[in-house]
């Protein structure tokens, strides 16, 4: 999970000017939280952001590649990369950081 510092501050930047975000270092790579709910890493410099069946169809419209871990524990996580052109456009990516958050409130229900 490398991550540079340069590449944080640019994924971060578009995402902390449309809503409230922080981040956190974990596992090598980086955590996103809006208003403390957890929705996206960052992992070798690409950001990705939590997704179900609710917000798929978003980024596969896209192409949008799936986050996975390697090594015996890793596979396939239920995390999106962010297209370029939706982290140019702060509506849509308003929309697609709120979409995020339900998909994390949505887990945390089912729990």
């Amino acid at each position: 999970m490398p991550v540079t510092e340069a590449a944080v501050q640019t994924l971060l930047a578009p995402l902390a000017a449309v809503r409230p975000i922080t981040s956190r270092k974990m596992f090598g790579g980086i955590g996103i939280y809006c208003d403390g709910i957890f929705i996206a890493v960052i992992d070798d410099d690409r950001l990705y952001f939590k997704v179900n069946e609710s917000n798929l169809a978003d980024y596969e419209a896209h192409l949008a590649a799936q986050w996975t871990i390697e090594g015996p524990n890793g596979g396939a996580m239920p995390y999106r990369e962010v297209p370029p052109q939706i982290l140019n456009d702060s509506s849509k990516l308003g929309e697609w950081i709120d979409k995020a958050v339900q998909v994390a409130l949505s887990k945390k229900k089912k729990k």
